[in-house]
């Protein structure tokens, strides 16, 4: 059975190809969209086997949507009115092309291509998409409610399985731990090193006896230990305080956390050790800060200022500050978002070479 996801902006053009996948048999569909952004989500979601996609849609292009999403990337059958998009639909290795209005004969072939790729995949190649499943299932879809803060958090793995992690839970205190990390390399033993790394920083958050700075020591000792020496973490974590508004922050060699007063005013958190891994006895240090009503900070991993566009330009640092500048009106789930969409606009359909994945928490 092969499990299909249709994306449209037009109702009857659904309407008219999930009735022709009814008469082909032996396809499920299991979810259908209207437009790129509602697509996105419920695709990763959904693992279907195969997507088909309507190239011009409002906003936002069916190639661009084909681009953005992680591996292991569904089957892309495209199919639209226009068949000048043809080289455009191939550019993002789409799997075939069906020119509207569909015929049963032409769609009958499709599914045919689908079937035959389908029944190729390695037994790793299915197992990629069990782990990447997995790990999924690891980040919560929302974060804790905080009182007076708003806070979330998005990943996108360059691969089924990524080195990048996030996870926000209440500590024992009262306060509320937040954190975001980066294992070194892509892959599944990236991954695994997160998974964890993440588990270790959990289980200390529910410790009675808490202090931020010498947790992270700890973790980083037990981390030592354990990688191999190739690897490392860097970890944002940040400890919230929702009587007073006082964050303490402990940068273990991660890129600056980016700081935004309500009138655009901006700080950096940078480093206060070193990456997590590498010296088993390394000091941490934790950082207060007095994040003022209508401030945001956001945390980010490499993936994203290290964004290349199709001129291997880097997305960079400054450029990310403008965004959050431009989009800091926005709650934090929308802003996430559009950070993220800024990172996919400015990739285009260049590939991505590493995992992306931001937080938000601002001050209400």
């Amino acid at each position: 059975m092969i499990r299909a996801f249709l994306v449209d902006d037009e109702p009857p053009a659904r309407a008219r190809l999930r009735q022709l996948l009814v008469e082909a048999g032996g396809v499920l569909v299991v979810g259908e969209a209207s437009n790129a952004e509602e697509a996105r989500n419920a695709i990763v979601e959904s693992q279907p086997d195969v997507v088909f996609l309507d190239i011009e849609m409002p906003e936002r292009r069916g190639t661009e949507l084909a681009a953005s999403l992680p591996e292991p990337r569904p089957f892309i059958v495209f199919a639209t009115a226009f068949d000048r998009y043809a080289v455009d639909a191939f550019a993002v290795a789409a799997t075939d092309y069906l020119l509207k209005p569909i015929s049963r004969a032409r769609l009958s072939s499709t599914l045919a291509r689908v079937r035959e790729q389908l029944s190729k995949q390695t037994e790793l190649e299915r197992e990629m998409v069990a782990a990447s499943a997995a790990q999924a299932h690891m980040f919560a879809r929302t974060l804790p409610a905080i009182p007076g803060f708003d806070c979330a958090a998005s990943t996108l793995p360059a691969r089924a399985v990524g080195g990048d992690f996030y996870l926000a839970q209440p500590l024992a205190n009262g306060h509320f731990s937040l954190a975001l990390g980066d294992v070194s390399g892509k892959g599944v033993p990236a991954g695994l090193v997160a998974s964890s790394v993440q588990a270790r920083l959990e289980t200390m958050a529910r410790q009675a006896e808490w202090n931020a700075a010498d947790a992270i020591a700890d973790l980083n000792q037990a981390l030592t230990g354990t990688i191999e020496t190739a690897r490392f973490a860097t970890l944002a974590f940040v400890e919230i305080d929702p009587r007073s508004g006082r964050l303490l922050i402990v940068n273990a060699g991660h890129p600056p956390l980016i700081m935004m007063g309500p009138n655009g005013e901006r700080k950096l958190v940078s480093s206060t050790g070193p990456a997590l891994g590498v010296v088993g006895e390394a000091r941490f240090d934790a950082r207060a800060i007095d994040m003022p009503r209508g401030g945001v900070l956001v945390t980010y991993s490499d993936g994203i200022t290290e964004t290349l566009g199709p001129d291997e330009e880097e997305f960079g640092e400054a450029q990310l500050a403008h965004a959050i500048e431009r989009h800091r009106q926005l709650g934090a789930a929308a802003l996430c978002q559009a950070l993220v969409d800024d990172v996919r606009q400015f990739r285009g359909t260049t590939p991505a070479i590493d995992d992306v994945t931001v937080m938000v928490i601002k001050r209400l």
